[in-house]
């Protein structure tokens, strides 16, 4: 079995992320395997293939979001360890990020109902 190669851009804003996981497919043959929203307005694209085609689709891709001024970073792996690895470490961030806004909205709920509450018995 061969580890197929991984390449990322980090990209400020979703629209600049579609723009660059577009070139990066009709740039190479890769696979974008994952669209991935780091933090505030920053967008992490990955794609997979070999590492020739990863490299030629990240150049793709910075280019076309390059010249908007869109691009934070960009990276290759040529021999990552182990793929799913990475979408596993993914998948856990991005649930903790979901339990901390869910725990955040309950406890604006409360304290909306507090208030609420708070208005009625005067």
């Amino acid at each position: 079995m061969s580890i197929l190669a991984q390449g990322f851009i980090e990209v400020t804003g979703f629209v600049a992320a579609v723009e660059a996981a577009d070139a990066m497919a009709k740039a190479a043959d890769v696979v974008v395997r994952r669209v991935h929203k780091v933090d505030g307005p920053c967008v992490s694209v990955i794609c997979e293939g070999d590492v020739a085609a990863c490299q030629a689709a990240v150049d793709a891709a910075a280019g076309i979001c390059g010249a908007k001024g869109t691009v934070l970073i960009r990276n290759i792996i040529p021999n990552p360890a182990e793929s799913e690895e990475l979408y596993k470490c993914l998948d856990a961030i991005n649930k903790a990020k979901a339990a901390k806004k869910l725990a955040r909205e309950k406890a604006a709920a409360a304290r909306a109902k507090g208030k609420t509450g708070a208005k009625q018995a005067r």
